[in-house]
């Protein structure tokens, strides 16, 4: 987890690990008639099958804490403090499919390689001086990784943990503006990206097995204002993207076309992520709310406003959901302006629609 001054390796298995509940505070329980100081109620019917499918060691739940200002409850239970690292301005992060080793993308251009629980950085791909870095992404198999810039430039790297800091095999201008986000398709030798170029044409397809000359594959002309991110559903061949003016539009690879376009949020898009089955998918916006949809009929399923807004008077000058992931066993985690990182536990079907209340467990970290 990076923030402006550091960056934090956390051991979040104790909070996996905890038993879903809901807690019943004294006055509650009076009225329900219940002589003890508190009543435990078991809300979810698939408990048992959510918890045996978590890989991670048994552990008993911390004490509840009511916290309605963060509108949930928080466990008690931290995450555990692995490692700090004394790096500024990180702005994006991932880890490597299979390895234990994890690249960091700074707000100078800096593009380095760490170990987890190693205090030594491995390699520095790209030294500080350099243009931004909006976004950084192995491929699947983790033998090629990629960074986009606020230049508008992608760069390619052969992921290398030893010997000195290699250039990068590949470069190219994609957006004359700036690239916001990028993704590999498929064999990872064609790449998508999301940006702003003047000519309107906003996400972009890129064979990298040809000459930079005739590398762009096809363009497609979306979002006004600019691509802010771009999301793969590679079992649907489908290049999902959102927007400066908060529209989130469904593009097919085959053939290339838009298949539809929908104002899901009344800010910039800033995170999208899919659960594995690519039943649905997750956005999050600049003013801080997150939303989950269908992903065959583009209908909103939940919302949960507020996740992430920053609590001041400017509120502007916060960013609102920076980034979302989606872990095992429904498990969602998202981090953003108000300086925490949440999880929450969604249901296995998502059956309901346009809920729009905080009726799923949700841990703080």
């Amino acid at each position: 987890m990076a923030s402006t001054h550091d960056i934090q390796e956390l051991d979040v298995s104790s909070i996996l690990a905890t038993q879903i509940l809901t807690w019943i505070d004294d006055e509650e329980a009076e009225a329900k008639g219940v002589s003890d100081d508190f009543l435990v109620v078991h809300a979810r019917d698939d408990f048992a099958t959510i918890h045996g499918t978590t890989p991670y060691t048994h552990s008993s739940p911390g004490t509840p804490i009511n916290m309605p200002w963060l509108g949930g409850v928080q466990t008690g239970r931290g995450a555990a403090m692995m490692i700090k690292r004394n790096i500024n301005n990180v702005r994006r992060m991932t880890s490597h499919p299979t390895l234990p080793y994890y690249l960091t993308g700074a707000q100078d251009g800096s593009v380095r390689m760490f170990e987890w629980g190693h205090s030594q950085q491995i390699i520095c791909f790209r030294s500080p001086g350099n243009s931004r870095v909006t976004r950084i992404r192995f491929n699947h198999q983790g033998n090629k990784f990629g960074i986009v810039d606020a230049d508008g430039g992608l760069s390619l790297w052969q992921t290398n943990t030893s010997g000195t800091a290699p250039k990068p095999y590949l470069t190219l201008h994609c957006h004359n503006k700036t690239a916001n986000d990028f993704v590999f398709v498929g064999s990872s030798s064609l790449i998508a990206t999301a940006g702003l170029s003047t000519d309107n044409r906003n996400v972009c397809l890129w064979d990298t097995l040809v000459t930079p000359a005739n590398s762009l594959v096809h363009a497609f002309c979306c979002h006004e204002s600019g691509a802010t991110v771009l999301l793969m559903a590679s079992r649907q061949q489908l290049l999902i993207t959102g927007g400066r003016k908060g529209w989130i539009s469904v593009l097919e690879l085959a053939p290339r076309r838009q298949r539809q376009s929908f104002l899901a949020h009344d800010s910039p898009v800033k995170a999208l992520a899919v659960d594995p089955t690519e039943d649905c998918f997750i956005s999050g916006s600049a003013e801080g709310n997150i939303k989950i949809w269908s992903l065959a009929t583009q209908c909103p399923l939940y919302n949960f406003p507020n996740e992430h807004a920053r609590q001041s008077l400017f509120r502007n000058l916060g960013t609102g959901v920076m980034q979302i992931e989606v872990g095992p066993a429904n498990h969602i985690f998202s981090c953003g302006a108000d300086g925490t990182m949440k999880m929450r536990v969604l249901p296995n079907r998502f059956s309901v629609a346009n809920n729009n209340h905080n009726s799923d467990v949700k841990f703080i970290i």
